[in-house]
């Protein structure tokens, strides 16, 4: 697994699933129906302290688990983005070569 943390943007479906996305100026289609958790995100790395009140957002992010293949290649990869839904913020945390 190669770990990423970079910034995409994601196309999804009226239910909220990925069903592609921009990584590296290359489009990416999700091949199967994508896997959904929820996960403690790391603020301790992005800030120095959490304010009070604030809520579960900064403290959980929505997670998905994909496979998916560039539009130019036929073999499919997985990959790991998350999803901060108050910011609607997506990264691309993993890829499984």
């Amino acid at each position: 697994m190669i770990r990423v943390d970079e910034k995409v943007a994601v196309a999804v479906n009226g239910t909220g699933e990925p069903i592609g996305f921009k990584w590296r100026n290359a489009n990416f289609l999700v091949a199967n129906k994508p896997m959904r958790w929820f996960a403690r995100r790391e603020w301790w790395k992005e800030a120095s302290r959490a304010q009070r009140g604030i809520g579960t957002d900064i403290i959980e992010v929505e997670m998905w688990r994909l496979l998916a293949s560039d539009l130019h290649q036929k073999s499919c990869q997985q990959y790991e983005l998350i999803h901060t839904v108050n910011g609607d913020d997506w990264r691309l945390i993993l890829v499984y070569p």
